[in-house]
This record gives structure tokens, sequence and C-alpha cells, in this order.
């Protein structure tokens, strides 16, 4: 189901999408031309839909889904697309020390074969899960349609955990998002964001095990929020997965690695 609106008054296009990829989907666009915006909208919409369809392992006729069920029985050709994250989560697994890995059962587990893109599971029990990449992936793509439709100034929210925000507020130099304890409701941060995406990974009262440390098998089951601030989605996004899972004292490590300051990692 899906929902947009332009309020002439303010200049904002707000467009909305419900259950996609697993959260709810929302977008503010800033312009004073309703039809450009809504072309836009447009192309967003569909991005996300395709992306869903692509990514979700839920999804039987994903091609995903396809692959967890095909790969541990003989090699699977994939797409280009498909090729490329998962060469692209293979790095961010090498670069995380393991702490962020869609197998969940160490990446050495799967083989690819660059001669036909081809995946082969090593373990008939595997499955990769994209769960952990697939929003921060999607607002990468967005920003480009944006970027491509002479957008300027948006907030691209999945569901207050993954956040893209393009230039500045209409009224301000910024986009202010804040930070809160999902414990007690106490704020833990004021945001001013701009050209920069934000990614949140956390346990909360009504969902406090679904963040698996790979190394362990076991969940984190700690009251535990962890939030990143990057240009890159991407980065934004895998990083709060593995921030979740490693030790204090790795954090700095693997941040270090990346184009992060230490100082936009926020945690509860």
């Amino acid at each position: 189901m899906s929902y947009s609106n332009y309020y002439a008054a303010s200049g904002l296009f707000h467009g909305s999408m419900s259950a996609v990829m697993g959260t709810q989907f929302d977008i503010l666009m800033v312009g004073n031309d309703p039809r450009l915006l809504g072309t836009v909208w447009e192309k967003v919409e569909s991005e996300v839909r395709r992306l869903d369809k692509m990514l979700n392992w839920f999804d039987p006729e994903s091609e995903v889904a396809y692959v967890n069920r095909e790969a541990g029985h003989y090699p699977v050709a994939v797409e280009d697309e498909l090729w490329d994250i998962l060469q692209a989560c293979k790095r961010y697994t090498e670069l995380t020390d393991g702490y962020f890995d869609i197998t969940l059962q160490g990446f050495d587990s799967v083989l690819l074969t660059e001669e036909d893109k081809s995946v082969f599971f090593f373990s008939e029990s595997l499955q990769i899960d994209l769960g952990g990449y697939g929003k921060g992936y999607a607002l990468a793509k967005i920003r480009e349609l944006l970027d491509a439709g002479g957008v300027g100034k948006a907030l691209v929210n999945f569901g207050n955990s993954s956040i893209l925000a393009v230039g500045t507020h209409p009224c301000g130099a910024y986009w202010p998002v804040g930070l809160d304890n999902p414990f007690t409701k106490e704020r833990i941060a004021d945001l001013k964001l701009c050209d920069c995406s934000l990614s949140t990974s956390g346990n909360m009262p009504s969902h406090p095990r679904h963040i698996v440390n790979p190394h362990t098998g076991m969940f984190v089951e700690d009251r535990k929020l962890v939030s990143v601030v990057a240009k890159d989605p991407v980065v934004a996004e895998i990083l709060t997965t593995a921030f979740m899972i490693a030790d204090d004292e790795r954090i700095p490590v693997i941040a270090s690695r990346f184009d992060i300051n230490e100082k936009h990692v926020y945690k509860l």
C-alpha cells in the first residue's frame, strides 16, 4: 500500500509505503514543482519494490530465496547486481572481522566463482540474509534517483532505523533527528544530519532477540542500541550490526577501516 501528497504551502512532497523491506518507508522531498517530485517519487517507489522483491529471503520468488534453496546442492548463477552485492558483503565481512556476516556461519562456507558469477554453499543448511544490508543499499540507490531528478533536499526514512538526509531542512541548516532510549524513552542524542546517513540497530522491549553473533551463533540479548552516522548509507548499515556484536575494544579498530568519525558512533 502506498500514499503520496504534495503540500504546496510548505513545498513538501510526502511519499509513503507500508510493509516494504520489512518496515514502513517514508520520504520527504522539498521543491516547488509537484510534477517533477511526483515523477521522482514514482521512480523511488518502483526501485524500493524492485529491491524488496530481489533481496527478501522470505519471498519464495525472490532471487535470494532461490539461491538459499538451491546453492547448497549446486552452483547457482546470479544476476550481476546480486553478484556485486555478495562480493561487497564478503569484503565487509573481512573488514569487520566477521561481525557483519550475511551467512551467520562464516563466509568461508560460500564459494563465489567469478567466471560464471555463481554461488555455492558448502553447507546445505546455510542461508544468506541481507536484512542488515538491504536498507542501506536501497538508500544509496534512492540517493542516485534524487540526484538524477534534481532533488537537493530530502529526508528518506526506513522505519526510523535507516535514514538518509539529502541537503538541509527547508527551514534550517540540517535535518534534525533524535535518538531515544527504547527502554526508558530518554533522549540519547540530538543529531544534525546533512548529506549523510544514519543507521540504528538494537534490541527493543518488544523485539529483544533478533541479532545473532556469527562467532558464537548466540543472540545478542543485552539492552543495547548502536547508531552510526556515515556518508555512505551501506557503511552505516553494516557497521551498526557489527558494532552491536563486537567488544568495545574492537569497535575503534573496525571503525578506523571506514570513512567515519568515531564520534559519530552512538551507543546505549
